[in-house]
């Protein structure tokens, strides 16, 4: 995973006015995008769009984003959501931020968030030690704040990372986004990380983000569609066989990590994902797809085998 930078000499006090920086990694961005970054930059202090390998059918919509006064940096190739985070955050700390504001590019902020999580920061007593604040609800469902601190925030053990405002300190100390994991658990990972270095997770209480979060899919298992009481289909949340393999594979990988300092969250992480990984393979759609990708990923995670997902596999579960 990214080393830690080491900390600066500078105050760790949040002030009137501290510096808050946004990060934005996109891939293949469509033109509402232009619409949510306006909205996000009345709330911060500048913007840095990571192009994630989007290619030159993006050419256009980032020309525009520049122009608007949006620093766009451009990766070579698609490495995945950890890897554009940090070089965003990266640039963002280079650029003297205070604060690191992470924001996929389909999910839109409500007014005043920025200002609710700094209130929070600015109260937060130093032996809370808030490191991150994040949403309160993500399409209206709500956070369960499994502590409260002294102060009366809600804490969390992890959280989705859309909407993380992350304290320069938090960052330098425990570091950046581990790449190897590419997608999915990296938000995961990153809250357990900053745990482990005595940093908390504070609800911005009362927020509410708009955010894409995969799709509802049909519960048919073996092609026998199974029904509510009231004769409406079951669904389920369906995830890619691309996605299955690095869920599959990600999640066996923190499973090692974590297996011995946190074993009440391991059992409860290896029911979760089994349940959702047979239902995928025996509802489908793409049922073979499904079987290969999660097979393959576990196998991977089993042996510690990280990065992207292999060409071969990627060609096939596409």
């Amino acid at each position: 995973m990214p080393a830690p930078n080491p900390p600066r000499a500078r105050s760790t006090t949040v002030g009137a006015h501290p510096r808050v920086l946004a990060v934005v990694p996109t891939y293949h961005p469509d033109a509402e995008v232009e619409d949510r970054l306006s909205a996000l930059a009345k709330q911060v202090d500048g913007v840095f769009i990571v192009d994630d390998g989007s290619g030159a059918d993006a050419d256009e919509i980032l020309s525009r984003l520049g122009a608007a006064g949006h620093v766009v940096l451009r990766l070579d190739r698609n490495s995945g959501i950890a890897a554009a985070l940090n070089a965003g955050v990266h640039a963002a700390l280079e650029a003297d931020a205070d604060f690191v504001v992470n924001l996929d590019q389909d999910t839109v902020l409500p007014d005043g968030y920025i200002d609710t999580a700094m209130r929070i920061f600015a109260a937060a007593n130093p032996v809370t030690r808030v490191g991150i604040v994040c949403v309160d609800r993500v399409n209206g469902a709500p956070a369960l704040p499994t502590w409260v601190s002294p102060e009366g925030f809600g804490l969390v053990p992890e959280a989705i990372q859309t909407g993380f405002v992350i304290s320069r300190e938090c960052l330098e100390s425990a570091g950046l986004f581990d790449e190897r994991l590419v997608i999915d658990t990296v938000d995961t990972e990153y809250c357990l990380r900053v745990r482990d270095h005595g940093f908390r997770i504070a609800v911005a209480k009362g927020t509410d983000v708009r955010h894409a979060i995969g799709r509802r899919a049909e519960l048919r298992p073996f092609g026998i569609p199974l029904r509510h009481e009231d004769g409406r289909i079951a669904t389920y949340q369906y995830h890619s066989p691309f996605r299955r393999y690095y869920i599959a594979r990600n999640n066996i990988d923190l499973v090692f990590r974590n297996a011995r300092k946190r074993p009440r969250w391991v059992a409860a992480v290896l029911k979760r994902e089994t349940g959702g990984m047979i239902v995928s393979i025996v509802s489908g759609p793409q049922r073979f797809a499904q079987f290969l990708a999660i097979t393959t990923g576990t196998v991977h995670g089993l042996v510690r085998r990280r990065g992207m997902i292999p060409g071969w596999l990627r060609r096939v579960v596409s």
